[in-house]
């Protein structure tokens, strides 16, 4: 394997911290003790209460018969309960285990199961998915649907708090990928706390949280603006005007969003334009940012969308904070402490391409109890993205596509996020996912899924003609499928695998 390597500075290894997520927000607490932590909705809590709360949960679970190292689960929308959730699992030093909100029981079913889930902690609106759960496929002893309820129960309040070694589980976020089943992907207290270290969060920060504190994304957004001092102002459910309110209403100076997100708040903000000018920093993450979305949103919202390039295995790798135009389409180059290679190198004149392996700090402990998936992608302290990785001479990245992914026709290589990066720049697309369908004299074919924007009436022929200008002839779509919307993950982005799923059952219904 040949491997080329682009490191930032790496620090030195830290010192060891006992439970290092609980002692984080302790600190915050004795030292902005009236600041305001979170807002969610009409509801406010400042540090010192939150600190308090989130203790006495962690004496309720541990009256309860939650050991350090007990799964519990978290089933909530976003809010001030989730918030609370997850410190006081941290103080009892037992593990959360977030079930993403859309889920079916099915899906519930296998997280509570895989996961040896004993305790739950959810909400009565989520009652009723909850309910349809088998009980043959979990272990759960115990079902809780007021948590600030049962955290009140005063007789808990004496109960020590236990010292929770800073390596031990702390997190286990459930992330769907090739396989057929989720992998749960582990983070220590040591690597949660890393991770959001990376988001590089101040306490003057005012962070608008509208992606699914389920999932590591908003999870280390959460965790860094606590370990900050900073204020949160957190979405139950992401709609597009009801964050632009937020950001107007209190002066939001950060957001990171999936793609799809952003290109919704585009539409909105231009249709109803609010005062978002106290935003400083935007970053778009967890799938391709073609373009045509930042210059959409240079035009809605007055400043530059960044592009940021991450996993949850490893929280973020790199970032592209440069506004420089030769620079646009990039993720950026390795942020500190984390060090890139590109394994299985080719030399061309525009750099060094490969595959993506990477060494942080921040790098989960491993799959839950799956040793076999985390060899695959963890050798020898490097970890295998499975994401193309083209790298220049000055040390940009650049993505080019995941190895699954790839679509190959007559020998030649086409990443789909190039071709839906050109279906953006047409103003009658919403959201792109392109896939490759089998085809016998040329190997595969492009197939584009589109959903169009409001009051479009674009139509394929139209659509196909448009990349064909801006695209070579092989990567240009034989075929354009329109849908009202496009299957996304649980994180909300457009899942390609769905996608090849409906051509092929497509297929096979024709005579």
């Amino acid at each position: 394997m040949k491997i080329q390597t682009s490191q930032s500075a790496v620090s030195p290894p830290p010192p060891r911290l006992e439970n290092p997520l609980a002692l984080s927000l302790r600190a915050a607490a004795l030292k902005f003790p009236g600041k305001t932590a979170i807002v969610s909705e009409e509801e406010r809590i400042s540090y010192r209460a939150l600190d308090g709360e989130a203790r006495r949960l962690a004496q309720r679970l541990i009256a309860a018969g939650v050991a350090p190292g007990d799964r519990v689960a978290l089933h909530m929308l976003n809010g001030i309960d989730l918030v609370v959730s997850y410190l006081g699992c941290f103080y009892a030093g037992a593990v959360a285990v977030p079930i993403n909100t859309r889920f079916k029981a099915p899906e519930i079913a296998y997280v509570l199961g895989h996961s040896g889930t004993s305790l739950y902690l959810g909400q009565p609106e989520l009652l009723s998915e909850v309910a349809s759960v088998n009980s043959d496929e979990h272990c759960v002893r115990t079902f809780i649907f007021d948590v600030r309820g049962f955290a009140s129960d005063s007789e808990a309040s004496n109960r020590p708090l236990p010292d929770v070694d800073a390596d031990e589980p702390a997190i286990i976020v459930y992330t769907s990928g090739t396989t057929a089943r989720p992998k749960g992907v582990t983070h220590s207290h040591r690597t949660a706390l890393r991770v959001a270290r990376g988001c590089g969060v101040g306490s003057d920060g005012v962070v608008a949280i509208a992606t699914p504190m389920a999932h590591m994304a908003g999870l280390s957004m959460l965790l860094a603006s606590l370990d900050a001092g900073a204020t949160d102002v957190i979405s139950a459910r992401f709609d597009a005007d009801r964050v632009l309110d937020d950001i107007a209403s209190h002066g939001c100076t950060e957001l990171m969003a999936m793609p799809v997100m952003f290109q919704q708040l585009c539409a909105a903000q231009l249709e109803s334009p609010r005062d978002v000018s106290s935003l400083r920093r935007c970053a778009a993450g967890g799938d391709n940012v073609a373009p045509a979305l930042k210059a959409t949103f240079a035009q809605a919202f007055g400043c530059p969308l960044y592009e940021i390039y991450g996993s949850t295995e490893l929280g973020i790798i790199a970032a592209n904070w440069s506004a420089a135009a030769g620079l646009r389409g990039s993720c950026g180059s390795a942020v500190p402490d984390v060090e890139i290679a590109i394994s299985d190198a080719t030399r061309d004149v525009r750099g060094v391409s490969g595959e993506c392996i990477v060494k942080s700090p921040g790098m989960m402990i491993g799959y839950w109890r799956d040793p076999d998936a985390t060899a695959e992608v963890v050798k020898d302290g490097w970890f295998h993205t499975g994401d193309l990785i083209r790298q220049d001479p000055s040390g940009y990245l650049w993505f080019e596509g995941r190895r699954k992914e790839i679509i190959i026709r007559g020998g030649s290589n086409i990443a789909p996020q190039e071709v839906e990066a050109a279906l953006y720049e047409h103003p009658g697309v919403l959201e792109a996912g392109v896939v490759g369908a089998p085809d016998r004299a040329w190997g595969e074919r492009v197939v584009a899924f589109v959903s169009r924007t409001p009051g479009s009436g674009v139509q394929a022929d139209e659509l196909i003609s448009f990349v064909g200008g801006r695209l070579s002839a092989y990567k240009t779509p034989e075929q354009i499928v329109f849908l009202e919307t496009l299957p996304k993950s649980p994180a909300g982005k457009v899942q390609r695998r769905a996608l090849r799923q409906m051509l092929a059952c497509a297929e096979l219904e024709r005579p």
